[in-house]
């Protein structure tokens, strides 16, 4: 089995620029990276040397973390440069990135090899985040192009992790700067350099302050900025229970929170046209870039009569994936993103090994011995109120719970930690009509994988003003 993001995967002059771009970032030069305020790069003397999960002797350089009141000064060089960039004329602030676009789309493979080696993301999954990072900005040229209501807001806040290393960040800072705002943006602290590469394109076009990046492997910083009073607007992308704390922050009346945190996006099997399809599709929808994306499905639901056929499908399926080198064709998935991930997967699979039916185990050969990999765990059965039920981890776990009907698997849809979306494979469309009408997340699919959302799915320029 192969991950349905696959790019490019027939294309063979494709894969040589993709292979070409892996072999020019793996030879990069390992510098140090600066935060970067108001187009000045700002050293602490505090570094932090970043490593792939793939492999740890792929250094990738070493970044500096902020030494403390930096937030609140880059929110400042960024609230005096939106007093200009505000009143820029939207065609000039589109000509712009349509400039940095250009960049991007020549540098397409280079950028996702990178991701590939400092996320651990396939080929595909990774030409994907750079594809739709390239469209998110195509689609604010467009919207720009066609006149824009509202103004912009401010400043913004973008938080990111590593569930989307490159498309969510940069996508929502692309869309806010196109609306007039500036932005501060803290990149994924496991791995910055994808980030760092959109900025140092993006940099010489900007004006200084419009753009600023702070490197922040301790979240002092992050915290900070939602402290900071001057900011308009939050964009965070990750984990849910990372930014708990950060949630409770946006309650005032003139912020804005823009969320796209990675949940459990359950997937409810029922009466489907094809078992082993809907099996297929579960699959992939939780182990594609090792369950961490943001619409990684972590729950599987289905009714008790369709249980031993569905369970039976579903460990065929999961025993043809691929998981090592992501840079290979045809491999399904890579590492974990950390060795904290590793150790928090192997944590679960101790604590509820007695419902495990698949993997849980540690990968372990010449490729994968260096880095973070593990075959994806299948449990079957927990309690209804076990974590695994009803809270997301990000990593590559799937959860099978048994219901009794339609209603009741509805009922444990919503009853969890459903994040970006939650979906449906079905046959009868009575029972889909019943699960869209009660289905409690902004976007349902149906008959598809949980890929089908995709990321950075609110980065839209209108969003970004008021």
């Amino acid at each position: 089995m192969t991950d349905d993001r696959t790019h490019d995967g027939k294309d063979g002059d494709a894969d040589k620029r993709f292979d070409a771009a892996l072999n020019s970032v793996l030879h990069i030069d390992k510098r140090d990276y600066p935060c970067y305020v108001g187009g000045l790069m700002v050293a602490s003397g505090n570094e932090h040397t970043v490593t792939s999960p793939v492999d740890t002797s792929i250094i990738f350089g070493r970044f500096q973390e902020p030494e403390d009141g930096l937030s609140d000064r880059a929110v400042d060089v960024a609230a005096n440069a939106y007093k200009k960039w505000s009143r820029t004329d939207p065609m000039k602030r589109a000509e712009i990135f349509d400039t940095a676009l250009k960049t991007i789309t020549r540098q397409k493979y280079r950028i996702a090899a990178a991701i590939t080696l400092s996320a651990g993301m396939t080929r595909g999954d990774s030409i994907y985040e750079t594809e739709r990072l390239i469209e998110v900005i195509e689609d604010g040229i467009k919207k720009i192009g066609g006149g824009v209501t509202g103004r912009p807001m401010g400043v913004w806040a973008i938080i990111s992790e590593y569930n989307s290393p490159l498309a969510a960040p940069m996508g929502y800072a692309a869309a806010a700067m196109l609306a007039g705002d500036t932005v501060v943006l803290i990149p994924p602290k496991e791995c910055p350099f994808p980030v760092y590469m959109l900025y140092e394109i993006l940099a010489p076009l900007l004006p200084d302050g419009v753009l600023n990046v702070i490197y922040d492997r301790r979240g002092k910083a992050a915290n900070a900025l939602t402290e900071n009073e001057n900011i308009a607007g939050i964009a965070a992308i990750g984990r849910s229970d990372r930014f708990e704390d950060l949630m409770l922050s946006y309650v005032g009346d003139e912020l804005k929170f823009i969320s796209e945190l990675k949940g459990m996006n359950p997937l409810v099997i029922f009466k489907p046209a094809s078992m082993q399809a809907a099996a297929e599709f579960a699959v992939s929808s939780a182990f594609g870039y090792a369950g961490q994306r943001t619409d990684s499905c972590s729950k599987a639901i289905i009714t008790a009569p369709e249980q031993k056929q569905f369970i039976d499908h579903l460990l065929v399926a999961a025993k043809k994936i691929s998981i090592g080198d992501p840079a290979e064709k045809g491999t399904f998935a890579g590492p974990v993103i950390s060795k904290d991930s590793m150790d928090a997967f192997f944590d679960i699979v101790r604590n509820a090994k007695d419902n495990l039916v698949f993997g849980g185990k540690r990968i372990a050969n010449e490729t994968t011995d260096a880095g973070y990999y593990v075959m994806p765990a299948i449990f079957v059965g927990l309690p209804e109120d076990h974590e695994l039920n009803t809270m997301d981890h990000s990593l590559p776990i799937l959860s099978v719970q048994i219901v009794g009907d339609i209603d009741e698997a509805t009922e444990a849809a919503n009853g969890c930690e459903f994040g970006p979306s939650i979906g449906i494979i079905s046959k009868d469309e009575r029972a889909i009509e019943r699960f869209l009408s009660a289905a409690g997340s902004d976007v349902v699919y149906v008959n598809g994988s949980s890929g089908i959302v995709g990321t950075a799915v609110r980065a839209d320029v209108g969003e970004f003003t008021k």
